[in-house]
């Protein structure tokens, strides 16, 4: 699996940033993955990109399954390894994944880019701030930004 990773501060816009990604990729179906207390993982079908949020997405595009981890693994208490293991557990098998991840993982035993490693390739990890902006998705740089990882995405599946 190759994969990119979002870095970036609590309110660096790492989740909103991946799911403009979402909506550009314009996927056929969209899974959100629910953990629940007990350890049981289920998937949630959602009708539009209109509804995502922070959290673990399973989106198909060109037939391709892309593992969206827009709330980073330290805010969702849950390693990485974790998550893409209960995935695998689902018979899903994402060719490729865009996982956002705190900037400093202060949380014991996360080391979320580490973790990726085993699982595959880094093909970029970009490190994001907060555009200081009321109408921040209006801008030169936040169309950049989202353009750039929707564009490596698209030519990596």
């Amino acid at each position: 699996m190759k994969y990119i990773i979002v870095k970036g501060g609590k309110s660096a816009g790492k989740a909103e940033t991946i799911n403009e990604v979402c909506r550009r990729l314009k996927p056929e179906q969209i899974c959100r993955v629910y953990f629940a207390d007990n350890g049981k993982i289920f998937l949630k079908k959602l009708n539009s990109t209109s509804d995502l949020s922070d959290g673990t997405y399973i989106i198909t595009v060109r037939k391709k399954h892309i593992l969206l981890v827009s709330s980073s693994p330290t805010q969702q208490r849950q390693r990485i390894t974790t998550i893409i293991e209960s995935v695998l557990n689902l018979n899903l098998h994402p060719e490729f994944a865009i996982v956002a991840m705190s900037g400093l993982e202060k949380l014991k035993n996360f080391a979320t880019a580490k973790e990726l490693e085993k699982f595959g390739k880094c093909i970029y990890e970009t490190k994001i701030w907060r555009i200081p902006s009321n109408k921040y998705n209006l801008t030169e740089e936040w169309n950049k930004r989202v353009s750039y990882l929707t564009a490596i995405t698209l030519h990596n599946i």
